[in-house]
């Protein structure tokens, strides 16, 4: 095995395309599979940087297992949720949206949530339009790193030098499970756009995706 193939790592383009999917679809920007006797996610607005007390996150990516198997699904889930609070957030590696992950057994939803809660307020740039997913599978390498949209693959440090995340439960290394593009190779952007107009990288624990995420634009 060369050197080169050594430092390959799987990684899932999401390749966004416009369209009209469901909350039984893996997307970005449409309805998510969310039961109606659960509270929905809520920022409590700490890192807020001028926006007002509490807000409610937007739905930005809902990914099933049956489709991107690649993800670190946890025993007994099968979707995760990606949300935004959609408004600017002073973080310790980043300035721009939070996020919450949520993983999901899909199976549990009997009733769904009748609408989804909306923000106040919010930043038009962090949120993203409806698309659905055509997905292109490939093996990444340090030396050519795309910065589309995609699931696992190397980190696209283009305005910073790399930095490498410990996880504040137990202080493994963290890893990017997934990365959110201003730009997508097909042209077909989102319309979100992070940072100077670069990624927004959300870094899991390899022990357990459960443990806090760490968000870094670049």
């Amino acid at each position: 095995m060369s050197i080169k193939d050594e430092h390959a790592r799987p990684a899932v383009l999401l390749n966004p395309l416009e369209g009209d999917p469901t909350d039984a679809d893996s997307h970005i920007g449409g309805p998510v599979l969310w039961p109606i006797d659960e509270p929905w996610p809520v920022c409590d607005g700490t890192t807020h940087d001028g926006a007002p007390g509490e807000l409610p996150f937007v739905g930005a990516v809902q990914l099933y297992r049956r489709d991107f198997p690649e993800l670190p699904f946890p025993d007994g889930t099968d979707v995760l949720q990606v949300f935004l609070c959609t408004v600017y957030h002073e973080l310790p590696h980043a300035y721009g949206p939070d996020v919450r992950l949520v993983w999901r057994d899909s199976t549990t939803v009997v009733e769904l949530i009748e609408e989804e809660p909306e923000p106040a307020v919010q930043e038009e740039l962090y949120v993203p339009t409806v698309n659905v997913l055509e997905p292109i599978r490939y093996a990444e390498h340090p030396d050519k790193v795309s910065g589309g949209t995609k699931i696992g693959g190397w980190t696209a440090w283009w305005q910073s030098e790399p930095v490498e995340f410990r996880c504040t439960d137990c202080g493994a290394v963290q890893r990017q499970t997934l990365s959110l593009a201003t730009h997508e190779p097909s042209g077909d952007d989102v319309e979100w756009v992070f940072g100077r107009e670069g990624n927004l990288n959300v870094f899991t624990c390899p022990q357990d995706v459960r443990h806090p995420v760490t968000v870094h634009v670049d």
